[in-house]
């Protein structure tokens, strides 16, 4: 995720959108063997390396734009 651009824009159908992690592996059959290019993302980054500072939102976009399509 640190190769990306700042901006991250996401087009999506909404009947693509899963309920749960669960549904999704099931669905897509990930459970015969998970994709490379699976990221898992449960909120902004952290780091506390330099100077032992905590730093948020150190990696990734710094900003992601849903564009939701019925």
């Amino acid at each position: 995720m640190s190769l990306i651009p700042p901006i991250h824009l996401a087009v999506l159908h909404a009947d693509t959108i899963f309920n749960t992690f669960w549904e999704a592996v099931n669905t897509e059959q990930w459970n015969s063997g998970m994709p490379t290019n699976a990221l898992l993302i449960s909120g902004p980054s952290k780091t506390a390396d330099i100077e032992q500072t905590l730093v948020y939102g150190v990696h990734g976009c710094k900003e992601l734009v849903v564009l939701l399509i019925q």
